[in-house]
């Protein structure tokens, strides 16, 4: 009896699936594929955009939608929406652009989204056999209103009462702990930025804490009754700004100035100030779906240390040179995101450090995708060691820098998906699952 309900149990879905009508599919719609990361609202987007058929694998498609964003100087985000039609739509293509403000809420943006994509998804529709389903509607202001709009619009266009300025101040605390342990994290951080067409000038100012409390309960050295315990301490604070101009469609220049302490980096005040140049091989309009930068950026750096180091210094002058390539390409078939970043002290080339970082997502073919990112750096450079070394405990709980030649860390992943290539049903409760 007990092996019937099971087998009942494990075959009632399957006898759900019979009783389906096969309404999720619909005959005279159009198929697309939506190429959208976290800023996509699915559930809600299918919702009210349900006069297509949404796939699960780029090839069955007849539109493919690739969706990039770009963080805008107000802090808002800028979306660039690509249509480019496959099969029968094969050549047609399409770019939609707009912007998100900072203080709209996710029902506001997810609306904004929803918008542009009928707008785009139309001249493909208009092929279909549900356009005769569908109404265009336009809600015309009264002459009254259309002209007050634009001369608000005008108004807000000549007098910007922040002068193209925004700030943030912000604060984060988290905590946790038990019968022998505590630990609390605190940050907390104010910035500055103004983005125009040729300029951008930033300035960060920020600050962390973070203890921890080992409590030895019933473990009493001193015979006094009380529980023994260890408290360690880390803390760093900075300021950070830079300004940076654009040139022409390729070259920009700028230049930094970084403020900081560490007692996790044996830094009691440190100093860094320089120049900065770059050049992007394609155009800056093209970097939300490609880009190849080089930028060098020298600078100064002068250290004041909170113990001697390893080479018999309390404070120091430096100068070091810094250079990155880096190379990023999004597309239907998937993504690739690299970088190669290095730099080195003048008073002792062999006092250096390199990053190699490389990510890829590939969709290899129908419903087989893999993903691949790691980064390994060679490092040379750690002149700010303790010289007299680190505690046994700062060791195991690193709350010390220690001496390294390298670091490195990778992951991957493989997924394959087959059944059904359709993927039009929004199911909601329970959160979408249990």
């Amino acid at each position: 009896m007990k092996f019937q309900s099971l087998l009942a149990l494990l075959l009632f879905p399957l006898f759900l699936q019979a009783q389906n009508t096969g309404t999720e599919f619909r005959e005279d719609a159009i198929n697309i594929f939506l190429d959208c990361n976290w800023s996509c609202d699915m559930q809600f987007i299918k919702q009210e955009i349900s006069f297509v058929n949404y796939m699960r694998d780029v090839t069955d498609a007849d539109v493919y939608i690739l969706v990039t964003q770009q963080s805008t100087g107000s802090g808002g985000s800028e979306f660039v929406l690509k249509f480019e039609g496959q099969k029968e739509f094969e050549g047609q293509k399409a770019d939609l652009t707009y912007t998100t403000d900072p203080t709209m809420t996710s029902v506001e943006r997810r609306d904004l989204m929803v918008k542009r994509l009928k707008a785009g998804l139309m001249p493909y529709v208009a092929n279909s056999g549900v356009f005769e389903q569908i109404s265009v509607n336009f809600d015309a202001p009264s002459p009254d209103e259309n002209s007050d709009a634009g001369e608000e619009k005008t108004k807000e266009k000549e007098k910007d009462p922040w002068n193209s300025w925004v700030y943030n101040i912000g604060a984060n605390g988290w905590f946790n702990g038990q019968s022998s342990y505590r630990s609390i994290s605190t940050n907390g951080r104010i910035t500055a930025t103004r983005v125009t067409d040729t300029w951008k000038l930033h300035f960060r100012l920020w600050g962390n804490l973070n203890r921890d409390k080992f409590i030895f309960e019933g473990i009493d050295d001193d015979e006094d009754g009380e529980d023994d315990f260890l408290v360690f301490q880390n803390h760093s604070f900075g300021f950070r700004q830079y300004l940076i101009r654009a040139l022409n469609d390729h070259w920009s220049v700028g230049g930094r100035v970084n403020l900081n302490s560490s007692n996790f980096s044996n830094i009691k005040f440190g100093a860094l100030a320089g120049p900065a140049i770059e050049y992007n091989f394609y155009p800056y309009e093209e970097t939300n779906i490609r880009e190849l930068r080089f930028s060098y950026s020298p600078a100064a750096a002068y250290n004041i240390y909170a113990d001697t180091t390893i080479y018999g210094k309390t404070e120091e002058l430096l100068f070091r040179n810094n250079f990155e390539i880096s190379y990023a390409i999004q597309s239907k078939w998937g993504s690739v995101d690299a970088s190669l970043d290095g730099s080195h002290y003048f008073h002792d080339p062999k006092l250096y450090r390199i990053g190699l970082y490389g990510g890829v997502n590939v969709r290899i073919v129908k419903g087989l995708n893999f993903r691949v990112s790691g980064n390994v750096s060679l490092i040379r450079d750690q002149i700010s060691l303790i010289g007299a070394g680190i505690t046994t405990e700062d060791f195991l709980l690193q709350q010390r820098e220690v001496a390294t030649n390298f670091t490195f860390w990778g992951s991957f992943g493989i997924n394959y998906t087959f059944g059904s290539v359709y993927n039009n049903v929004v199911f909601p409760r329970f959160g979408g699952g249990l």
